[in-house]
């Protein structure tokens, strides 16, 4: 139906007309001849009144008809968009602004088709959930194993009802509450930590033993880490077993062995000591002696077999030992090369915190090194150093029976045998002390076998090391009493002079002839370039891991105050030196360090025809190489060698850096003359 028009439209047409009256009878008089002023004037008046009258009767008729029109439709759409049960406007009351109310109408309609087909998604998605809940809550609930989720802020998210029987007497067990409200601390974060900054070990998660908040329950846990996706860690699932009975048993088996086993020791040597036969009594007694030595040994072997460990770096052990000094007292410092372990880290982190405790206590030792040393394939010694006198057996013994509050009472000596016995090692070496503890290595392969792949070519450029040959009063220093940082770059390439950047520096901090591997520098750098495949091959660092990366403007500033005056070492160093120097001046930095280079040092040393690539020396030296092709990796072993070296150099006579920039420099000088040959 058609709309009739209504409102002030009439008057709008009566205003009009009289405009145009008013407008003819001037251009009338005008048209006759010369009107006075006075006339102009009045008819100047006229035509602005008539034309604000006008303006007025516009702006009225538009607010009017179709202002309020608008503002009226806009409240309707307002209320069928948050829900009214009505379907559109009546377009008839909306005629002025035709055809804006039909497209209203059609909008409105698929809205509400567009809500319909949500709600019913909705109701659909809503069912499968609630029917996928119930199937995992009767998976979790149909568990022994009490199963708690969490997110990156330790809060809970989802638990069943083994855990919250298992928990409830704890704490407080619910949904957005803290998982520390129930569980310790300390194990849950030291876990999480571990496997969110090592990929490799998160794959398949990690066991530990965990404390209940109120210290009554000793529960065996399993953390798993929940990634979303795009790959990072959103979260965290722990299992739980009540250990406590388990390890109550044991205790008490392994308390009664060793009864045994101290028992009769005593009535064998009574035994040997007033036969009137002691040779055969000495062999009877040898051999209850071994089958004494077997069982002890079977027995605590098969503790340590059920004890839940995870393979990691004795670094990270370190680390976390390191970080509850952080009072400063002792100063704790890790040293060495990382070494892999198969160990429960939490318990054993805490037994190594406590002889740290009292060697510094009884000592007064103000300094503590941390490192590891791998006997063999299968074993490897926790080392505790310190300057100063070694203490007696009684006092070691009152360490090892020291209880650990945090595992329910356990002892060191406790946990020490779960991992490869309490058998401890001390030693006196040139004014320092040493508590060596038995490990067993990683049990997993760790290393990622990569192809064989050909070394860098041997750089012996001696104008670049002559630059470092002002040795200053460094000089004249013992090279055990030296400061150096060993080094090693990844490239884009092996021409520096032609175009090739740095893509990652890294290096190791090396003090009194210590490796101290927590005092490291390891950095990615954007080349601003692509990086070839044939590149990529070696270092595995993609364009994509450098996109986000500082520039080498910002990364060689940073690494030369790491290197501060320290002498600098790196194997073939002329190469790594080339790249270093080539950007000095873009950078704002100057390497004026002296220099060592442990590839042309190995020619010193072991003569120039035998193999001098950093894998030779490492199997010449019985060197483990881990972490090849990274620049830290790199650095690492370089270290050790360097070290190695130090010690042979002192074997010939060569104790401080003059005479061993020397020896580079008749090394140097005698390559230089059989290649001119």
């Amino acid at each position: 139906m058609a709309a009739t028009p209504r409102g002030p439209f009439p008057w709008l047409v009566t205003a009009f007309v009289a405009n145009l009256a008013v407008i003819a009878s001037a251009s009338f008089f005008l048209g006759r001849g010369t009107i006075g002023r006075e006339a102009l004037n009045a008819l100047t008046l006229v035509s602005v009144a008539g034309a604000a009258v006008m303006f007025a009767l516009s702006w009225k008729i538009i607010d009017y008809m179709v202002m309020r029109a608008i503002r009226r439709m806009a409240a309707e759409v307002r209320a069928i968009a948050h829900g009214s049960a009505r379907t559109g406007i009546e377009v008839e009351r909306y005629a002025i602004v035709a055809p804006l109310p039909e497209a209203v109408n059609e909008v409105c309609a698929r809205m509400i088709h567009a809500r319909a087909e949500l709600a019913e998604g909705l109701t659909t998605a809503t069912a499968k959930a609630q029917e996928t809940s119930s199937r995992l809550a009767a998976i979790l609930n149909d568990l022994h194993e009490g199963v708690v989720v969490c997110n990156q802020r330790h809060q809970v998210v989802l638990y069943n009802q083994v855990a919250f029987d298992m928990l409830s007497g704890s704490g407080e067990l619910g949904l957005g509450r803290s998982l520390f409200e129930t569980l310790a601390q300390g194990p849950v974060t030291h876990m999480h930590d571990v496997l969110t900054q090592r990929i490799g070990t998160a794959e398949g998660g990690a066991s530990f033993l965990c404390g209940s908040a109120d210290g009554r329950m000793l529960l065996q846990a399993r953390m798993s880490l929940a990634r979303g996706s795009d790959g990072a860690a959103a979260g965290y699932v722990v299992t739980l077993i009540d250990a406590g009975p388990q390890i109550a048993a044991l205790a008490k088996r392994d308390a009664l062995l060793r009864a045994v086993a101290e028992g009769l020791v005593s009535p064998l040597a009574r035994l040997r000591a007033a036969a009137s036969d002691p040779h055969a009594v000495e062999r009877e007694a040898a051999v209850i002696e071994r089958a004494i030595s077997r069982v002890t040994i079977g027995w605590q072997r098969a503790i340590s077999g059920w004890w839940p460990k995870t393979d990691m770096q004795s670094s990270d052990l370190f680390a976390y030992v390191a970080r509850r000094f952080d009072d400063g007292a002792p100063k704790v410092t890790v040293t060495g090369l990382p070494v892999w372990l198969h160990a429960d880290s939490h318990s054993l982190a805490l037994a190594v915190e406590e002889l740290v405790r009292r060697v510094s206590e009884a000592s007064g030792a103000r300094e503590v090194d941390l490192g590891a040393e791998g006997e063999d394939e299968d074993s490897a010694w926790l080392d505790i150093v310190w300057s100063g006198d070694t203490v007696d057996d009684a006092i070691r013994a009152q360490w090892l029976a020291k209880p650990l509050s945090a595992l329910g009472g356990m002892t060191v000596r406790d946990v020490l045998a779960h991992h490869a016995g309490e058998s401890i090692v001390h030693q006196q070496r040139e004014g320092r002390a040493w508590l060596r503890l038995p490990m067993t290595k990683g049990v997993e392969r760790h290393v990622i076998a990569k192809a064989t792949l050909p070394t860098r070519p041997e750089f012996y450029d001696l104008s670049l090391l002559e630059q470092a040959r002002d040795t200053g009063t460094l000089g004249r220093r013992p090279l055990r009493s030296l400061t150096y940082v060993v080094f090693d770059t990844e490239t884009t390439g092996l021409q520096p002079s032609a175009g090739d950047q740095m893509v990652q520096i890294g290096g190791v901090r090396v003090v009194n002839a210590r490796i101290l591997s927590g005092e490291s520098f390891d950095r990615i750098i954007n080349p601003g370039c692509p990086i070839p495949p044939q590149s990529i091959r070696f270092h595995g660092i993609t364009d994509e891991m450098v996109k986000d990366k500082p520039p080498l403007s910002v990364v060689l500033p940073q690494f030369k105050a790491f290197c501060a005056d320290a002498v600098l070492v790196a194997h073939n160093a002329a190469f790594d030196l080339k790249f270093l120097r080539l950007r000095e001046r873009a950078c704002g930095v100057a390497f004026d360090n002296p220099v060592l280079d442990t590839m042309i040092l190995s020619s010193y040393l072991d003569g120039p025809d035998t193999g001098h690539s950093l894998d030779d020396i490492c199997e010449r030296l019985g060197i483990v190489i881990e972490h090849r092709h990274t620049a830290l990796g790199d650095a690492m072993v370089t270290a050790a060698v360097l070290l190695k070296q130090i010690d042979m150099l002192e074997a010939r006579g060569i104790h401080t850096l003059d005479e061993a920039v020397k020896a580079l420099d008749l090394t140097m000088a005698l390559h230089q003359r059989q290649q001119a040959l």
